[in-house]
């Protein structure tokens, strides 16, 4: 049953995929945490993908694996998201944009220090280590202090957020009406 949802799944990230085909992308902060919910999505989801096999679940089972899995499709299937929905429609809410070299940088750290925080978790897994142990086999360490020190980082990363909010409501650029020239209802009416 759970190798089913790969199914709509699937339909829902090649849709995602096509509306990126042929458009005229820029890599503003917004579609840079789209293109990050589109990657760690469909990696969470392929790793997904081998727990629902039962050969492979019986070794994976109760390891870091699945840690690693949960983290890519629950964080980067939905804070990647919100980060970026939050960049699109701050000037829809505020008046105001963002300062788009400080979302660049926002958007870079977080996915680098996500995949280096939670990609190691999938290897750890594979490897035996066990979740929710207090102490582990020395032979994990090197793995577990790169996570560590990576989900620092990721969180440190989100200071970048708050600064840049901050900072906008204060000396962000008039957003005016469209800012992104997009052509959907909301952006017909005047900001904010």
């Amino acid at each position: 049953i759970t190798m089913v949802i790969a199914i709509p799944t699937g339909i829902k990230i090649f849709s995602w995929m096509a509306t990126l085909w042929g458009g005229s992308i820029e890599f503003s902060p917004a579609c840079l945490f789209a293109l990050g919910f589109l990657i760690t999505f469909t990696l969470g989801g392929i790793t997904g993908f081998f727990l629902a096999a039962v050969p492979a679940d019986l070794h994976e089972h109760g390891t870091y694996f699945v840690v690693g899995h949960i983290h890519y499709v629950l964080y980067g299937g939905s804070v990647f998201g919100i980060f970026s929905g939050l960049y699109y429609w701050w000037p829809k809410m505020t008046g105001r944009m963002m300062n788009e070299r400080l979302g660049q940088w926002h958007a870079w750290i977080t996915f680098v220090a996500f995949n280096c925080t939670f990609l190691p978790m999938h290897w750890l897994g594979l490897l035996g280590m066990p979740r929710r142990v207090a102490m582990y086999d020395p032979e994990f360490e090197f793995w577990n202090v790169v996570v560590s020190i990576s989900s620092f980082f990721l969180a440190a990363s989100t200071l970048l957020i708050m600064g840049n909010m901050l900072w906008s409501f204060k000396n962000g650029k008039k957003a005016g009406p469209n800012p992104w020239g997009a052509r959907t209802l909301e952006w017909m009416i005047s900001s904010p």
